[in-house]
């Protein structure tokens, strides 16, 4: 009898162990110190996440941070700023980092982009922080941009606005109302 309790015990702690290294990570942690997870981001543009859901305004997008805390991307489009978002840095261990992605809030309430607002030019078709969450997972799980992960895009004036683009006419984002582009 003591031989089987020893026994059950002992299984039971091995599948309790086996348990604890099962457990997913919580979301937006990487298994990256801070120091690599701000050099990824604080040198990335966003190429794949710009050309995949990129509206029919040109836009240049640039890493700008703070070592080790935070990367803002400022997203310029025509001259001047058209949007903003940030990535916040938070070292778990030594070995992991949180990163929680700042968007900022809408006057009229919910965020910027979030798929609710209406944009005459948009920047970005809506709604951004998928977009923005699989981009950052992906450089840094050093694995390609997955469009999958994002869904469509739900911003008909984008659509619209795109396809402008790919066949040539050229909008601003400080096109006057009622311009149908360059």
């Amino acid at each position: 009898m003591n031989r089987c309790v020893t026994a059950a015990l002992l299984a039971t702690a091995v599948v309790l162990a086996g348990c604890e290294q099962a457990k997913p990570k919580p979301p937006g942690v990487y298994d990256l110190p801070v120091a690599e997870v701000y050099r990824r981001l604080s040198t990335n543009e966003l190429a794949d996440m710009v050309y995949s859901k990129q509206c029919g305004i040109l836009i240049h997008v640039l890493p700008e941070g703070v070592i080790n805390q935070y990367v803002t991307w400022r997203v310029r489009s025509s001259g001047r700023e058209v949007l903003w978002f940030r990535a916040n840095l938070t070292p778990i261990s030594e070995t992991q980092t949180k990163v929680d992605i700042e968007i900022p809030p809408d006057p009229e309430g919910g965020e910027v982009y979030d798929g609710k607002k209406f944009y005459r030019r948009p920047a970005f078709n809506q709604p951004l922080r998928p977009a923005v969450q699989e981009q950052i997972s992906a450089i840094l799980e050093g694995r390609k941009w997955d469009v999958s992960h994002v869904g469509p895009g739900t911003d008909t004036v984008c659509n619209a606005q795109r396809g402008g683009l790919e066949s040539g006419r050229k909008f601003r984002v400080d096109d006057p109302p009622g311009s149908d582009g360059e």
